[in-house]
Formats: C-alpha cells, structure tokens, sequence
C-alpha cells in the first residue's frame, strides 16, 4: 500500500495529468454537491432530536370548507381541550402536552433591558412528551405555578447568565410580572416549533381574556403533542378518536346540521411534519444537487479516463513486471482517493469562505445541520462518490492489454467520451432552463399587484401604549410634512388572518369560513387602495360600529347560499365572534398572504371609528394595534427614522419597530428568492464543470487526431473547414442532449408549480431560448479550443513518422 501511495503522488504532479483541473472541478461539485444535500437532509433531521421522536405525533385538525363536495384539509393545531382528552379517552396513548403560543416579543428584564423572545404557554407535560435538557430548575413545579416560567440556555446567557429568580415582562403586556425560575437546553434551529421562554399554562388569563385551554370547539391555536404505547399504529386509533368527538363535541348533532361530517383529528409523525410540508423542494433541491454531482463526476471519468488512455504503456509495465490487475486497481484507487481528499479540503474552504451568503440563502447557521441525521446519509453519498470515482477507471486501466500498450495504444473510438459529454450537456441544460423557469417565476410573484398598496406604506403596533398615547402617535404623525394619511387597524393584508364562520341568517347552519381582519377604521380602504366594488367606503360620520365590509368572493357565496337577488348590501350578518351586524359593502379581493402561499379565503372588515379604537385602548392597555401611516409619494428618504421618533416619545424603552410593507412583502418572498439564488449557484457550477470537460474533451480529441489535422493542412485544407468539421460533429451529439435536459427541467418545473396559485405559462420559446443559449456556449468553448490546437505547426504532429 505504501508503495502505491507513493507512485500514485509521483504520478499526479507530473505534467499532463491534469491533476488542478480535476481538483477543481471536483472541489466546485463537491462543495455545491454538499451544501445542497445536506440541506435535504437537514429538512428530514426536524424534531429528530426529541426522546422516542418515532413515538411522537402532533394532532391535527381535519375539516372541509366546502361542506358539499370539498375534500378535507389538515390544519396543524387543535382546541385546547383535545389534548388531555385524548391521553384520558384513546387506548395507545401514552402521554399528552399541548403549547399555545403567546408570539414573538419584547422582553423586558428587571432593568428595562430589551430583549427578543418567543414566547409559549406549556402545560405540565411538556417534560414527558417533547423535553428539553434542563439546567436548573424543576420543569414539572414550574409549569404548574401562575406566572413562573423558563428562559432558554440562550436567553439566559444573553440576559446575564444567573436569572433564576428574576422577573422579565413582555412590552406588549405591562405589568404582568413572570418570575424565570428554570433554565432549559435552547431548541436546536430546526424544529417546527421554535421557542425560547415557556410560561405556565394556568397564566393564560394573564394574556388572554378567556381560558379556552379547556374548550372543545373553537379556539383552535394549540400545539397538541401525544406520544404513542410501543407498536402502535395511529391509523388504529380513529374510532377511539371518534368516540371522544361523540361523547364532548356532541359530533353527531353537528354533522347532522352541517349536513355531512366537516371535522375529524389525525395524528401526524412529528419528524414527518416539516419535509411533508416541503415535499416538492425536497425533490428539485435533491434532482439539482445529484444533478451537479453526476455532472462533476462525469467530468472526472472524462478526463481521467482520456489520461489512462495516454498511460497504456505504464499499465503494461506493472503487468510485465509481475503486478496482478488488483495491484493495478489499487494503484488508481489511491490517485482517486488523494485527488478526493484534495478536491474535498478545496470543497471545504469554499464553503467556509461562501459561508455568510449561503446563510443567508438557506435561512439558518450552517453549524446547525452538523448531527446525526445530516452528517451519516451525507457521508455515506460521499463514500458512494469515492468508490464510483475509483471503481470505474481503475477497472479500465487494469484491463488494458499488454500486447496492444506496446504498440502504441490509442483509443480508437471516442463514443464513451462523447456520451458522458452527452450527460454533463443534459444537466446543464435541465439547470440553466430550471433556473429561468424559477426566476421568471419569482419575479412574477415579487412584481404582481397583490391588489392593494404597499409602496409609502409603514406600520408600527402600539404596544405597551395607552390610549393616550396612541392618541399622540396619531397627532403627531399627522402633522409630518410627509405624511399623508394613518390609519388604526390590527394587521395588514400580507399576514395571515384568523378564521371564523359565517353563518345562515337563522345562525343554524356554518356556511363558509372567512379570513377575519377584524375592526378598521375609515381611513383603512382608502390608505390601501383597495376598490369598493358596492356600497360605500367605511365613513365615521356615516358608517355605524360593528358593519362589515366583504370581499367580493365573499359577496358571490352569499348570493349562492342565500338566495339573495337584489344585491347584499343592507343585508343582516351572523359571523362566529362577533355580534350580528350590516353589510356595508363589498371590496375587490386581494391576496392574503403571499402569492407563493395565499390565503384563497374570502375576507371581512369590520368598522370602528378612530375615537372608540382609542377608548377601548384605555380600557385594555394590552390590546395590540397596528398603526398604518401612508407617506407622500412613494416615500421619501429618512421617513421611517421620523415615524420611528415620533413612536418613541411615548414608549419607555425607546425601541419602536417601523416595518414597509413593501419590504414585508418583499420579505414573504424570502425561501423563493433564495430557491433562485440557488439555482443561479447550481447553473454557475454545473456549467463551469461542463465547460472544463469540453475542454478536455476537445484538447484529448485534437489530440488523438492531431495527424489527420496535420495532414489535411499540409493537403490544403482550411482551418475553418477543419473546425466546423469537428463542432459540426458535436453538435449532433448535444442536440439530443440539451433536449433530454429540457424534457426534464419542464417535468420538474411542473411539477414545482403546482404549489403556486399564479405561475408564469411554459411557452416553448423558453425552452428554445434556453437551448440555444448552451448550444451556442458548446460551440463557441469548442471553436476557441480547435482554432487554439489546429494553429500548431502540422510538422510537430509528423515529425516522427
């Protein structure tokens, strides 16, 4: 071994070898090889890290929107009562939790210092079902005492490190005091469901106006977590589920008045929940990584297989002088393994030195896709990369005969170079096409009128503000020179609503489920920019409280179910939570949420003049409003460092948050822009390795034929005919190539597709585009190389004949 170690370094640094050619071509593979499927695999390791984690199952509720002929859908969380109701009804289970998110916050120390949290409400048996290490404190005491709660090892750190026994704050809630008296192991970047303080569920009226943690119906915003007896199987379990339904939801009641059965649970593997939501990413990011890696290692057979063919007489040597085929194999396979390890250490600093772009791209720190369930699958493609690396052409190598070596070996034919030149042509035409698909795609999303208006638009919540204060902010505010109109809401169009149901008018029957905007005030409409269809606009002098406007799908379905024949406005409402109220009007729909993953129900306002938001905001200083603040023109420069001022004059800390949302949009977009980024990174790659391939292709292919070029010149003919000759004879083998490529690109790119509401159509002058634009690269990297090599002296090629 040590002797084929030493002839095989001998052998790699000498001239025509190729040796830094390969390295990088490998290293570049290799590196985007890896950062690409280490990202699948990091999909899959979510809440791997949990105890018995095949055992754990989150409970989900099942429901039809459309009660006639909808089919169902799940829904990730549960009422607050489903939880313990199934760890006392269903055989099989063994333990039960269930967490209610409080949200993302400030949090305020005993020294008014800031801090961002998330922050969750857990119940006692959080320990037994989905724990956390703990560093100090007894979770099962703490989780059971109002007000107590525990900080993450990270909070504590940043906090000071010794907090027990401190009391933080949220500034949305001032006042409520919660003493930390447990410090727990920080959650790992990839779980489903991120946190960093957990507070006692017996504190929920702290928060909340109502306890629903005990409520069967409604209310639904429960993380409910259960973990099964060994050897369970959870499809077992429905009739025990159903049973529960009958005997605390009254199911069969409502089925009847529903007309059909509209609600169900299901139990999901919690380790399943995040790649079943990704499946189709999974798929393209996994066709596009061991795309870049077939294409790398093609490269290599390519030009080492071109390399042996110049090294026939060397194998013929060994073979005279006694050396067995496996010596000859053993030889190749530790080249293989020296250019790996050199092709890996190169592959390694590039990822190191690309390491904040590509965070940036896949939203979390590289280090945290460093366990278990990414590094083993990722070493195991690795090995499987070194064998086939090695396997194939040390196999070649000892196979070339003795007699034949000795007589000048060449490669008679170049079909096998020209088929795996055939492959890399089809994967960087399948990358280039996919990416302009997915970047023709993005923009569309990005630029698409959502159907309301963001540019000049910023927003600020008024938390941990008095009426008074909002008053103020509202004052002051509209006197800015830049301002033109605010407007007091609870949320903007591009975050999610929540749910409620309309009802018949005899409030018997649901009719269909609404995304709830809640209350508005008169300017809302009108700062937005979003059209009323009929009736008129919310008016404080004009509009009563409580009327609601709908969107026009809304208005349709009213109509259908109704029977309403002369229009809706005017019309009585019944909505779930909320008193019954008028029809103003109807608006235009718009899109909830982003284009990438719209809320496709229909919404409702409700009106409430900007006086009776700053009344009730006296009475409950905890409840949270959005502050909407149109600037002139498109905005001008500084104005959210002026909007920003004039929040902090009335908040303590001085930590006010002014969000564009044209920018929060833009945001929404994030794993799009970054699925592009990584196209674009994927395409540079694979086409740099096909290109080094061509190149090598067509120096080895000038080369084995240099006397036929020699003579054909000396016999008079041009070096333009003699290059189209060879370009010519490539291009009919990359037409069919760079076609496979397409007809792959345009199934996948399908298939990706059917994810989004709104896609761009897949006009066959795209493929063309796409196929010309790597057919002409082929022949211009081709035509550069054979005019370089056909313009030696055609002597040098004759001189020992």
């Amino acid at each position: 071994m040590l002797h084929a170690i030493k002839l095989a370094l001998r052998k790699l640094f000498v001239k025509g070898q190729y040796t830094l050619t390969r390295t990088i071509s490998l290293a570049v593979g290799l590196a985007f090889g890896m950062l690409i499927l280490s990202e699948v695999f990091y999909y899959y390791s979510y809440d791997g890290f949990y105890p018995d984690a095949d055992r754990i199952y989150t409970v989900q509720t099942s429901f039809k929107r459309d009660k006639q002929k909808g089919e169902f859908e799940n829904y990730p969380r549960v009422s607050g009562g489903v939880a313990p109701g199934i760890k006392a009804e269903v055989p099989g289970v063994e333990l039960a939790t269930r967490l209610n998110s409080i949200g993302s916050h400030v949090v305020y120390d005993g020294e008014k210092k800031g801090y961002k949290a998330k922050v969750v409400l857990a119940d006692e048996h959080w320990v037994d079902v989905v724990p956390r290490p703990m560093i100090s404190g007894n979770p099962v005491e703490i989780l059971a005492r109002p007000m107590a709660c525990m900080v993450s090892s990270e909070l504590a750190e940043s906090m000071g490190g010794n907090v027990i026994g401190n009391q933080i704050e949220l500034k949305r809630y001032p006042g409520k005091k919660m003493t930390i008296q447990g410090v727990f192991k920080a959650l790992p970047e990839n779980t489903n469901y991120p946190y960093d303080i957990l507070v006692s569920m017996v504190s929920i009226t702290e928060f909340f106006a109502w306890d629903g943690s005990n409520n069967w119906i409604g209310n639904d915003r429960y993380m409910a977590y259960v973990k099964l007896q060994p050897g369970i199987n959870p499809e077992d379990l429905a009739p025990a589920l159903r049973q529960m339904q009958e005997k605390y939801q009254d199911i069969k009641r409502l089925e009847e008045e529903q007309g059909g059965m509209v609600l169900k649970y299901v139990l999901k593997p919690i380790k399943a929940i995040y790649k079943n939501n990704h499946k189709d990413m999974l798929v393209i990011l996994s066709t596009i990584a061991l795309a870049v890696l077939f294409v790398s290692l093609m490269n290599y057979f390519l030009l080492t297989l071109s390399i042996l063919v110049n090294r026939a007489k060397t194998s013929a040597i060994y073979k005279t002088c006694g050396a067995q085929a496996n010596n000859i194999r053993q030889l190749i396979f530790v080249e293989s393994l020296t250019l790996f390890v050199l092709a890996l250490a190169l592959a390694s600093l590039l990822l190191w030195v690309f390491k904040p772009f590509a965070e940036a791209q896949l939203g979390h720190s590289l280090t945290s896709a460093v366990n278990p369930g990414v590094l083993w699958p990722l070493l195991g493609v690795l090995v499987t990369w070194l064998v086939l690396m090695s396997y194939l052409p040390a196999r070649y190598f000892s196979r070339i005969p003795v007699s034949t070596a000795f007589r000048s070996y060449r490669q008679k034919k170049n079909s096998w170079k020209l088929g795996l030149l055939a492959l890399q042509f089809a994967g960087a035409s399948f990358i280039l096409t996919l990416m302009v698909i997915v970047t023709l795609q993005y923009d569309q999303m990005r630029h698409a009128d959502h159907g309301y208006r963001t540019e000049g638009i910023y927003y600020g919540s008024t938390a941990s503000m008095n009426g008074s204060q909002v008053q103020m902010v509202v004052n002051e505010l509209n006197a800015l020179a830049d301002v033109e109109q605010v407007s007091l809401g609870y949320s903007v169009p591009i975050e999610y609503a929540s749910g409620n149901n309309v009802l018949s008018p005899d409030g018997n029957r649901e009719l269909f489920n609404v995304a709830d905007f809640y209350e508005v005030d008169e300017h809302y409409f009108s700062m937005l920019e979003i059209p009323i269809i009929q009736g008129h606009p919310f008016s404080s002098e004009a509009t009563s409280i409580n009327n609601v406007m709908v969107s026009q799908k809304a208005a349709d379905l009213l109509t259908v179910y109704n029977k309403w024949t002369d229009g809706i406005v005017g019309k009585p409402l019944i909505i779930t939570e909320h008193e019954p109220t008028t029809i103003q009007g109807s608006f235009s729909d718009f899109i909830i949420g982003p284009l990438s993953k719209p809320d496709d129900r229909p919404s409702v306002f409700f009106f409430k003049p900007q006086h009776v938001f700053i009344q009730e905001k006296n009475e409950l200083p905890s409840m949270s409003l959005t502050v909407l603040i149109k600037v002139q023109g498109n905005g001008q420069h500084g104005v959210r460092d002026k909007i920003a001022a004039v929040f902090n004059k009335v908040l303590p800390k001085k930590d006010a948050q002014i969000r564009s949302l044209a920018d929060e949009q833009l945001l929404s977009y994030a794993d799009e822009k970054g699925f592009r980024n990584a196209m674009l990174a994927g395409n540079f790659v694979i086409l740099l390795i096909t290109i080094i391939g061509l190149l090598g292709y067509t120096t080895n292919e000038a080369t084995r034929r240099q006397k036929e070029l020699a003579i054909r010149r000396i016999n008079g003919a041009r070096l333009s005919d003699l290059v189209q000759f060879f370009v010519v004879e490539l291009q009919y083998m990359a037409i069919p190539a760079v076609l496979l490529g397409l007809v792959g690109a345009w199934y996948t790119a399908s298939k990706w597709m059917q994810n989004f509401a709104y896609k761009i159509p897949l006009h066959w002058s795209l493929f063309v585009l796409c196929s010309f634009v790597i057919l002409m690269t082929v022949a211009v990297v081709a035509i550069v190389n054979y005019v370089r090599i056909g313009n030696r002296n055609p002597v040098e090629a004759l001189r020992y004949e």
